[in-house]
């Protein structure tokens, strides 16, 4: 044992005197692999990190915020899982996608003209952004229908102006006399022209711009994009970004923040004005009836002669007083959900999310309304980004179809329930008129005609005040979606180059390639005196 390890001892040392005595092989490689590291170090553009916090808000639905009620009604429809919506709630993982969609990003590249890339002349692939003497403009229509990269190289000289254009390797050049000048390609339209507010340069330009399709810009910010929650128990979502150009990355930050609340408010105005629209219809119907019921009264009164009758019955009325609070709150309630009840059977509503306005209170999480809503939100998300064809979405659709009829058991169950009620309710205010003997029965006629105003009256301050809270909501003092915790800034030190990484290179370069040398010399050597031996 103690020889094999004796033998080891002597191989390695072996080694490391061969590797030794050819120090001047490694000494040649760092000297070499310097050259790489300097130019990297010299030419790779510094490049800082830019960042930036957003806090999303919890954004209640606007079909289901609020607190509405008529008395203690509130409990009855609640207890039937009719109360209110489930409240939208904040789903990190949506919100981190949504972010970085490429339909979000696009819209960010477009605004700051990202699509379009200046090199910067004796530059490897460093792309300007507020230096660059020249600009491209085109209509939004032009930009939108490039399918491919359109490549300009632009060169000024002796007040001359060439521009070669390049795509699908396919070259041709156009001649103008000055600047701005028009170019008519088969892509579109582009005016080429110095930037606005800059002086004119003095000296000759040799530019190459090239023109991408957004989306693919879109697709490539999104791959660099750092987008990551702080903790899964927070709302927090951090934003990263580096670049070589300090102004774009905090730009593109703002930008991307900005278009993500404005995508956010374009949907809560969306809806806002579906639920105006309901509500102004529903309002509309119920002074119509309201105004009917007050129209039987006065007659009623006229023809009975009658004046002061409260003051006849305040007897009885003193005794029916709470009884008849109630009646009117379960009323009130089985009114509302007729509402809710034909606008679910309506056929033109079948992928709407059902109204939960009509209720009381917000309601509990979990209930079939609260679940059918979800996945109506879950499908027309889904539909954003992929055709009706996809299966995902057949399968929410399947979904859907028993979810909703769910939705018709519950509301029928809300039925039966306040029927059960209203009927011991009425069977209590029975015993009391029985009681009422001696009046009259355009007396009860009356009661009854005082108890549906009510009942109107009830319904009209419900859908009124619900109407008030949707505009505020929609065209009032609105909340941004994300809420802007650091603004992007840019960190103090950069990220680019890294002096370790050169450091790395050179070593690795130093060990690497002189072992790899030795080692296959020393091998090639061996073979070539094999080969001679073998011809002996």
């Amino acid at each position: 044992m103690d020889e094999v390890k004796d033998k080891e001892v002597i191989s390695l040392k072996h080694i490391i005197i061969y590797y030794l005595h050819h120090w001047k092989v490694f000494a040649v490689a760092f000297v070499i692999s310097l050259i790489p590291a300097i130019l990297y170090l010299l030419l790779y553009p510094k490049t800082y990190e830019i960042v930036s916090d957003i806090q999303i808000q919890d954004d209640k639905n606007l079909l289901s915020s609020g607190s509405m009620g008529l008395g203690e009604a509130a409990g009855i429809m609640k207890s039937f899982g009719l109360g209110g919506g489930s409240g939208s709630g904040v789903n990190i993982d949506d919100e981190l996608k949504v972010l970085q969609s490429n339909d979000l990003l696009n819209k960010t590249v477009l605004d700051l003209g990202l699509n379009i890339e200046y090199y910067k002349p004796y530059a490897w692939r460093y792309q300007l952004y507020e230096t660059t003497p020249l600009q491209v403009l085109a209509t939004p229509a032009t930009f939108a229908n490039i399918n491919e990269d359109v490549t300009l190289n632009v060169v000024t000289k002796n007040k001359e102006v060439k521009v070669i254009v390049e795509v699908s390797k396919k070259k041709k050049e156009y001649k103008f006399t000055s600047l701005p000048a028009t170019l008519n390609i088969e892509q579109g339209t582009f005016e080429i022209h110095y930037v606005e507010g800059s002086e004119i340069p003095k000296s000759d330009i040799d530019m190459k711009i090239v023109i991408r399709p957004s989306r693919w810009v879109a697709e490539e910010i999104s791959d660099k994009l750092a987008v990551e929650e702080n903790s899964k128990t927070s709302n927090i979502i951090e934003i990263g970004w580096q670049d070589y150009e300090k102004k774009r990355g905090v730009d593109l930050l703002t930008t991307l923040i900005t278009n993500y609340n404005n995508r956010a408010d374009l949907i809560k105005q969306e809806e806002g004005e579906k639920a105006l629209f309901f509500l102004n219809n529903r309002i509309d119907s119920v002074i119509m009836d309201l105004g009917d019921v007050e129209q039987k009264i006065s007659i009623y009164k006229i023809k009975n002669k009658l004046t002061d009758l409260e003051y006849d019955i305040q007897f009885y009325s003193e005794q029916m007083k709470e009884l008849q609070s109630k009646i009117i709150e379960v009323e009130a309630q089985s009114h509302v959900i007729d509402m809710m009840d034909a606008y679910v059977k309506n056929p033109a509503n079948q992928y709407n999310v059902v109204p939960t306005l009509l209720s009381a209170q917000e309601g509990e999480k979990g209930s079939a309304l609260t679940l059918y809503n979800e996945a109506l939100i879950e499908r027309a998300r889904l539909l954003q980004n992929s055709s009706e064809n996809n299966p995902l979405i057949e399968t929410m659709e399947d979904r859907i179809k028993k979810l909703r009829s769910g939705v018709f058991l519950t509301i029928s169950n809300a039925k039966k329930g306040l029927m059960l009620t209203l009927d011991d309710l009425k069977s209590k205010e029975k015993v009391i008129y029985d009681k009422m003997a001696n009046v009259p029965d355009q007396e009860r006629q009356y009661i009854d005609y005082k108890r549906q105003q009510e009942i109107l009256q009830g319904v009209y301050l419900i859908l009124l005040q619900k109407r008030e809270e949707v505009a505020l909501s929609t065209h009032g003092l609105v909340k941004p979606k994300a809420l802007v915790v650091d603004p992007a800034y840019i960190k103090k030190l950069p990220v680019g180059p890294r002096k370790l990484f050169a450091a790395i290179g050179v070593f690795l370069f130093t060990l690497i390639i002189p072992i790899g040398y030795l080692y296959g010399k020393e091998q090639l050597i061996d073979l070539i005196k094999a080969y001679k031996a073998s011809k002996v």
